[in-house]
C-alpha cells in the first residue's frame, strides 16, 4: 500500500513539473517525492531550466540532500538558463519565435556514370535532394534574423536519449554536440522544379581523390552575435529570393547520422 502511494505521489509530481522551467525549488520538491539521481538528472537534461547556482543556494541544496552530481549539473545548467528550447529559431510575421524543424534528405543522386564514360576526367558529384520546390519556412525578408540555441553541456550518452519537447520522435542532438553557429554552414539550394526537388552538392569524387562535405565555396556568410552562454544571434549577408538551409558539419555522434537540414525559403 506505502509502494502504491509513494508511486501516486510520483505521478503526481511529474504532470506537475512537466509544464514548468525546472528550478533550485523544483529540485529539492522531486527528491521530497522520492526520486532517484537518475531520475532528477534526466528530468533537468530534458526540461527548460532557470538555476541559482550562487554559494548560499548551492549551500542550501546541499543541506537538503542534493547529491555531488545534482549540484555539478546544476552549476553547469545555470550558464545557460533559458525558457527556450535548443534549435534555431526565426521571427515568423506575427511576431513569436518560429523553430525550424529538421527536414530529411529525401535520397541522392551523383553523375558517377558520366565520370566513367571519360575516364575519370571530371568529378562525381554527390547531391543530397529534399522533396519540394519550397520550404514550409517562408521569410518574407532579404535580411533575416535567426536564432541558435544550443545545450553543449550532457554527455553523448545523454545525446543519444534526450528528444526536443515532447515529441519523441526527434532527437535534437546537433545543438547538443554543438556549441555555437559556426558549426554550421548556411547554402543555397538548387530548385529542380520538373524533378519537384531542391538539392545541394554534399560530395565530390574522381579517380584521384574523393571529398565529402559542404564545398567551402558554396559556404554563405553570416555574422553571429552571443546573446548568451548558449543563445547566439545569426545575421546572413542579404538574401536573394530563394531556397536556403543551415546544414551541421561537426562531430556526429555514435549510432547517429546527418541527413537532416534546417531548411528555409526567402520571398
Amino acid at each position: 500500500m506505502k509502494k502504491l502511494f509513494l508511486l501516486l505521489l510520483i505521478m503526481i509530481g511529474f504532470q506537475g513539473l512537466s509544464q514548468e522551467t525546472i528550478t533550485n525549488e523544483s529540485v529539492v520538491q522531486m527528491m521530497e517525492l522520492g526520486f532517484d539521481d537518475y531520475m532528477i538528472i534526466d528530468k533537468i537534461n530534458t526540461s527548460d531550466v532557470k538555476f541559482d547556482a550562487s554559494i548560499s543556494a548551492l549551500g542550501t541544496l546541499k543541506k537538503a540532500g542534493v547529491s555531488s552530481e545534482i549540484l555539478s549539473l546544476i552549476m553547469a545548467k545555470s550558464k545557460q538558463n533559458t525558457k527556450s528550447k535548443t534549435g534555431i529559431y526565426y521571427l515568423a510575421e506575427n511576431g513569436e519565435d518560429k523553430l525550424i524543424q529538421p527536414s530529411v534528405f529525401s535520397g541522392t543522386n551523383s553523375n558517377a556514370a558520366a565520370q566513367r564514360l571519360v575516364s575519370g576526367l571530371i568529378n562525381s558529384k554527390k547531391k543530397a535532394q529534399l522533396p519540394g520546390i519550397h520550404s514550409n519556412n517562408v521569410l518574407k525578408t532579404r535580411a533575416p534574423e535567426f536564432t541558435f540555441i544550443f545545450d553543449p553541456s550532457v554527455t553523448e550518452v545523454d545525446n543519444m536519449q534526450n528528444n526536443q519537447g515532447g515529441d519523441t520522435g526527434i532527437f535534437n542532438w546537433w545543438f547538443r554536440m554543438a556549441s555555437n553557429p559556426n558549426e554550421f554552414v548556411l547554402v543555397k539550394l538548387t530548385v529542380k522544379e520538373k524533378k519537384n526537388l531542391r538539392e545541394v552538392i554534399t560530395g565530390k569524387k574522381s579517380w584521384i581523390a574523393s571529398s565529402s562535405g559542404i564545398d567551402p565555396k558554396y559556404a554563405l556568410n553570416f555574422s553571429m552575435e552571443e546573446i548568451e552562454g548558449n543563445k547566439f544571434k545569426v545575421t546572413p549577408d542579404a538574401l536573394e529570393p530563394g531556397e536556403y538551409c543551415f546544414i551541421y558539419q561537426g562531430a556526429v555522434p555514435q549510432g547517429r547520422d546527418n541527413q537532416s537540414v534546417f531548411d528555409f525559403s526567402i520571398q
